[in-house]
Order: C-alpha cells, then sequence, then structure tokens
C-alpha cells in the first residue's frame, strides 16, 4: 500500500489528487520514484510508472488511464484524453503540463523539490497537473495553463488549487544566476548581502512565487492551498537538494471521478 499525501481543497466524491512519498518501508533500497533519476534507471522508473497505475486503478476502479510525461523544465502544456499516450515506458511525452476535460483520467507531474501545481475547475469539470520549479515559475507556467483553461471556458475565480510539498523558502539556496529572474518578488531574500557581485546567495519561496502568480491570473486567494511541507526537510519525500544522486521522484497527481 503507497502512502499518499492528499489536499483537502477538492471534494473527494469528485476528485483523486495527493503526492506519493518515498514509501521506504515498501522500497526498502532507495525509496519509490516514477522517473529515471540518481539510483533509479530507466527500467525501475517504468516498473515504478506500472506500479503506480495499477495501484490507482485498483483503488479506483472508474479510472481509465494514468498519464505521465517527461518533463524538461519548460511551459509545454498539452490537452490529454482517454487516446493519448500513458507514458508507461519509453513512450513519454515531451512537456512540463496536462489539461483533461474526461473523468476517469489521472494527470501525474515528477517531483523532487519542484512544486506540483494541481487545478480543478468544478464547473466546468476541467483539470490540470503543471510542473513548476524555478525555470517554470520564471517562464510562468501557471499563468499559461489557466490561460488554456480560461480558453476552454474556466472563470480563474471558480478554479481550485493545491500547491504541493516541495522545497521550502526556508531551505531554497539559488545564486545570482537565478535570483536574477525574481528580484521584483518578494519571494527572494539574500542570505549574504554584503558579498562580492556575482557570489550573493538568496533563498527562494518558490511556492509564494506560484500563489503571487495565481492570484495575478485571479485565483481566488481563499481556493489555494499550500503544502508546508518542504521535500529538504522531511526524508518522507524525495529531494534532490538533499540526496543530489539517491534521490527518485514522486507522482502528484490529478484526476476527476
Amino acid at each position: 500500500m503507497l502512502e499518499i499525501n492528499e489536499p483537502v481543497i477538492f471534494d473527494k466524491f469528485k476528485i483523486i489528487a495527493g503526492i506519493t512519498k518515498r514509501n521506504l518501508r515498501e522500497f526498502p533500497l532507495n525509496g519509490f520514484s516514477i522517473s529515471p533519476a540518481g539510483a533509479f534507471n530507466e527500467e525501475d522508473a517504468s516498473q515504478g510508472r506500472r506500479y503506480f497505475a495499477e495501484f490507482l486503478q485498483k483503488k479506483y476502479p472508474t479510472i481509465k488511464k494514468v498519464i505521465f510525461q517527461k518533463q524538461v523544465h519548460g511551459d509545454i502544456i498539452e490537452l490529454v484524453d482517454s487516446t493519448s499516450v500513458e507514458g508507461l515506458g519509453m513512450d513519454r511525452k515531451v512537456r512540463d503540463g496536462m489539461i483533461c476535460f474526461e473523468k476517469g483520467i489521472i494527470l501525474c507531474v515528477s517531483l523532487a523539490d519542484c512544486a506540483g501545481v494541481l487545478i480543478f475547475d468544478p464547473v466546468k469539470n476541467i483539470i490540470s497537473a503543471l510542473h513548476s520549479g524555478w525555470k517554470g515559475s520564471k517562464l510562468n507556467i501557471t499563468r499559461k495553463g489557466i490561460e488554456i483553461m480560461k480558453n476552454h471556458g474556466s472563470n480563474p475565480k471558480d478554479l481550485l488549487v493545491w500547491i504541493s510539498p516541495s522545497a521550502s523558502g526556508e531551505k531554497y539556496e539559488i545564486g545570482e544566476d537565478v535570483a536574477k529572474h525574481f528580484m521584483d518578488s518578494e519571494c527572494i531574500i539574500p542570505l549574504n548581502p554584503l558579498f562580492a557581485k556575482g557570489k550573493t546567495k538568496y533563498l527562494f519561496h518558490n511556492k509564494f512565487q506560484i500563489k503571487k502568480q495565481l492570484i495575478v491570473c485571479g485565483v481566488n486567494v481563499d481556493n489555494i492551498e499550500i503544502s508546508q511541507i518542504c521535500t529538504i526537510n522531511d526524508i518522507e519525500y524525495h529531494s534532490y537538494r538533499r540526496d543530489r544522486q539517491l534521490s527518485g521522484r514522486m507522482a502528484a497527481f490529478i484526476g476527476m471521478l
């Protein structure tokens, strides 16, 4: 039985959503992973994706398909449905976000310190799963996803959003090469402002940056749930910044029942 952290903002009779933990008791060596990284090769990750899909389909018999993607820290978002490739093996499509109008389709993003942004429109019955690390936040993939949803009838004020466990602003350390993209944001805090130019380190509150982007798009602040879990701090979650080459990848997922 996989251990999963679930949000509270979605109606459990309409939405299945959450994020897998490392699950070291069931996978004692390096944990459970859905993507090839560190100690996990492509075969390991494919087995993880198949295991997760079967786990969900046994638990929720109405699920038709669980869809995975190959992420490149970009802002490509695609519409998917029951005819789309599942991505259980080497057939994963390159993108960093998915949108779906169909019930029974589970959208999965792969995470280790980056944030998963899961969105549900309960009026139009549209879901979205987005992968937003600092590069995704720089590209504002969240705004792009909401714009696509708006083009299909969504009103941002109706949207419910969960920002998944990810690196926290207390631990997410970056250099000037990254910080320069967010200097107009309160989400950047200098750690050593007296250092010479080019050597200053910063803390980056990516979850708050995404929250700001959501609000600018018109999402009601009361409709945004932000997980307080820091993946760097909490060993129940994969973290590349903590474990480096031993880190796997978690599945953050959403689907309509």
